[in-house]
């Protein structure tokens, strides 16, 4: 089972409004950038 943890960040008004009309999931494309760069870095 994976545990999840809550992380709060803080964006721009342009980024947020962006986001909203991209219907971005934010966390989604948080975590796959995260496992991007993971697995670049362990490379």
């Amino acid at each position: 089972m994976t545990t999840v943890k809550r992380k709060t960040i803080t964006i721009r008004e342009d980024q947020h409004e962006w986001i909203e009309d991209q219907h971005l999931n934010l966390s989604s494309f948080v975590q796959s950038k995260l496992d991007e760069l993971i697995e670049e870095r362990e490379s």
